[in-house]
C-alpha cells in the first residue's frame, strides 16, 4: 500500500509540475514573440537606415554632377563672351568636383544594376564636353577671330550640353527609385516578419495549451496505473542485484531446463557469458552442474583444464528451479596444502628432535664410556640439528609476521659483500662432502639499503635450497657484482632444476618441488615465499633461471645506496 500511495503522491506532483511548465513554456513563447517583434523592428530601422546611407549619397552625387557640368558651361561661356580669364574660374572648380563626383557615383553603383551603364554614358559625355570646353578657351585664347569662331561653336555646345543634362536627370531619377525601393523593400520585410513571428507565436500557444489540457492528466493515470508494476520491478530489481553479488553459481532454469537467469558467479564458474548461457540447454552450458545435482555431496569435475570440486543444491518452482553451485576448490586446496604443511612440519620436526634425542640419550648411557672424539661428534650432531630446528622455527615466525603484515626491518648501510663472505664461510662448516662452494667479491664495496638481518636469512635460504635441491652433490657458487646501478647476488647450483611449468609457482607459500620427497628432498615450502617477501619489502627484486636437470640460478636485486 505504501507503494501505491507513493505512486499517487508523485503523479499529484507530476501533474502540478507539468502544468506549471506548460504554463512557463507559454510565458516563454510570448516573451519570445515580443523580443523577436522587438528585434525585426530594430533590423528594420537599422537596415533602413543603412540603405539610405548608400542611396541618399548617390542620389546627391548625382544631382552635384548636374551642377558641376552647369558651372563649368557657365564659365566657358562668361570667357567666350568677355574674354576675361577670371570668368573660367566656375569652368575650373566644376572640373576639379565633377571628378570626384563621378567617382561618389561609381562606389555606390552597385545599388541597382541600372547606374554603372549610365554612369560609363555619363563618364563618356562629360570627357567629351571638356574636351569641347577645352577647344573653346583655346580658340579664344588664339585671338579675336579664334574669339568669334569660339562663339559660333555656342549652339554646339548647348546641345551637347542638354544631350548631358537629360543623362543626368535620368541618373538622379533612377538614384531617387533606389532610395524608394530600399524603403519599399524594407517595409515589406519588416511586416512579412511581424507577421511571420504572430503566426509562429500563436501555433505556440496552441500547441502549448493543448499539452497542458491534455499530458498532466495523462501523467497522472500513467503514474497510478504503474505503481504496482514499479514495486514489483523494485523487487525483481533487488533480487537480481543480490543475485549478482554472490559469489556461488546462480541459475534459473524453465521446466524444460532452459536457462532463463545466469548470475556473474555462473559466468565465472563455467567460463560462459550470460548473454550466451540465456536460452540454451543447461545440460549444454553447465553439464558440470547437472553431475553435480546427482550426488548428494560433492563432485570432482574438469572446468578449463582444471579439477574442480563442485556441490549444488536445488529448489523448484511452479515452472522451473533455481539451482545453486557452489566452487569447494579453495577449501579442497586449503586442507590439502594444510595437511601437506602439517606433515612437512612433522617430518622436519621429528628429524632433528630425533637425531638429538638419539645423540643425548647415547651420551648420557652409563654402559657406554665414549671418547673424547665420539663425545665431541655427538655434540656437533645437537648443535646442527638444533640450528636446523632454528632456522625451521624463524621461518615459520618470519611467515606468521609476513601474513600479519607486523615484520618490521630496520634498512640500513649494507656491504653485500662483507655480508655474503660472512655467510659462505658459516656456510663452510655445515656443507655436506659432496657439494662444493665456490665464492666471488668485489674488492670494493657494494653498498645498499637493507636490513642485514632479514638479508642474511634470505640469502642463507637460496644457499640452503641449493644444497638441498643437489642431492647428487655438485659445485653452489656465491657471487656478488654490481650491475645497471643495483647490487646483486646470485647463487648458482648445478642441482635438479626447476620445470618450467612449476617455476611460476616456486615462490608460493607452503609449495614444494618435491612434495612426496621421492628423491630426499625435505623443507617447510616456506624458504623462498620468505625470501621474496623479506627482498620485495626492501625495495629488490628475485628472479630465477633454470633448465630442468641441470641446476638453477637465483639473483637478488638490490638498489645501491
Amino acid at each position: 500500500m505504501s507503494v501505491l500511495s507513493g505512486g499517487r503522491d508523485n503523479a499529484s506532483v507530476a501533474r502540478r509540475s507539468t502544468r506549471a511548465a506548460f504554463l512557463l513554456l507559454i510565458l516563454v513563447i510570448v516573451a519570445l514573440g515580443a523580443a523577436g517583434a522587438y528585434s525585426v523592428h530594430r533590423i528594420y530601422t537599422l537596415g533602413n537606415t543603412r540603405y539610405l546611407t548608400q542611396a541618399a549619397p548617390l542620389f546627391a552625387a548625382t544631382q552635384d554632377v548636374l551642377v558641376q557640368m552647369l558651372n563649368e558651361e557657365t564659365g566657358v561661356r562668361g570667357y567666350e563672351l568677355s574674354g576675361n580669364p577670371i570668368a573660367l574660374q566656375p569652368y575650373q572648380s566644376g572640373k576639379t568636383q565633377i571628378a570626384r563626383e563621378l567617382d561618389a557615383i561609381g562606389a555606390y553603383a552597385a545599388v541597382d544594376p541600372r547606374i554603372p551603364a549610365q554612369l560609363a554614358e555619363a563618364r563618356r559625355d562629360v570627357a567629351t564636353l571638356e574636351r569641347f570646353y577645352a577647344q573653346q578657351i583655346a580658340l579664344v585664347r588664339s585671338g579675336p577671330a579664334g574669339r568669334r569662331r569660339a562663339q559660333g561653336q555656342l549652339l554646339a555646345g548647348k546641345a551637347r550640353f542638354d544631350r548631358f543634362r537629360a543623362l543626368a536627370l535620368g541618373l538622379e531619377a533612377d538614384a531617387g527609385s533606389v532610395v524608394q525601393q530600399a524603403q519599399h523593400e524594407q517595409h515589406g520585410t519588416y511586416v512579412k516578419s511581424v507577421v511571420f513571428l504572430a503566426v509562429a507565436v500563436l501555433i505556440g500557444v496552441l500547441i502549448a495549451s493543448i499539452l497542458l489540457l491534455r499530458i498532466p492528466s495523462r501523467l497522472y493515470r500513467l503514474y497510478r496505473s504503474e505503481a504496482e508494476a514499479r514495486r514489483a520491478a523494485e523487487e525483481g530489481a533487488e533480487a537480481a542485484r543480490a543475485l549478482a553479488h554472490v559469489a556461488e553459481a546462480v541459475i534459473v532454469a524453465d521446466d524444460e531446463d532452459g536457462v532463463r537467469y545466469w548470475n556473474p558467479g555462473a559466468a565465472r564458474l563455467f567460463g560462459v557469458d550470460g548473454d550466451a548461457a540465456i536460452g540454451r540447454p543447461l545440460g549444454e552450458v553447465a553439464p558440470a552442474a547437472l553431475a553435480a545435482l546427482a550426488t548428494l555431496g560433492s563432485t570432482t569435475t574438469e572446468l578449463d583444464g582444471r579439477a574442480r570440486w563442485l556441490s549444488a543444491a536445488e529448489s523448484r518452482f511452479d515452472g522451473g528451479r533455481v539451482i545453486v553451485v557452489r566452487d569447494l576448490t579453495p577449501d579442497y586446496e586449503l586442507e590439502r596444502v594444510r595437511s601437506e604443511f602439517v606433515a612437512t612440519a612433522a617430518h622436519e620436526l621429528r628429524t632433528p628432535l630425533a637425531a638429538i634425542y638419539g645423540a643425548v640419550r647415547t651420551i648420557r648411557r652409563p654402559d657406554h664410556d665414549l671418547t673424547p672424539q665420539a663425545h665431541e661428534t655427538f655434540l656437533a650432531m645437537i648443535e646442527q640439528e638444533s640450528e636446523r630446528l632454528r632456522r625451521l622455527m624463524d621461518q615459520l615466525l618470519a611467515s606468521a609476521q609476513l601474513d600479519r603484515e607486523s615484520l618490521d626491518l630496520s634498512l640500513e648501510p649494507c656491504d653485500l659483500g662483507a655480508l655474503c663472505r660472512s655467510i659462505a664461510e658459516s656456510a663452510e662448516l655445515r656443507l655436506p662432502g659432496t657439494v662444493h662452494l665456490d665464492a666471488a667479491f668485489p674488492a670494493e664495496p657494494v653498498t645498499v639499503d637493507a636490513d642485514p638481518l632479514r638479508l642474511r636469512q634470505a640469502i642463507e635460504n637460496l644457499l640452503d635450497n641449493a644444497v638441498k635441491y643437489s642431492p647428487e652433490g655438485g659445485r653452489i657458487a656465491l657471487e656478488v657484482s654490481r650491475r645497471n646501478g643495483a647490487g646483486v647476488v646470485r647463487v648458482t647450483d648445478e642441482g635438479i632444476g626447476i620445470p618450467l611449468d612449476e617455476r611460476a609457482r616456486i615462490f608460493e607459500k607452503f609449495y614444494r618441488l618435491d612434495p612426496s620427497m621421492t628423491r630426499g628432498v625435505g623443507g617447510s615450502g616456506l624458504g623462498l615465499y620468505i625470501i621474496r617477501e623479506l627482498v620485495t619489502q626492501m625495495g629488490g627484486e628475485v628472479e630465477v633461471e633454470s633448465e630442468l636437470g641441470r641446476g638453477s640460478v637465483f639473483t637478488i636485486t638490490l638498489p645501491l645506496r
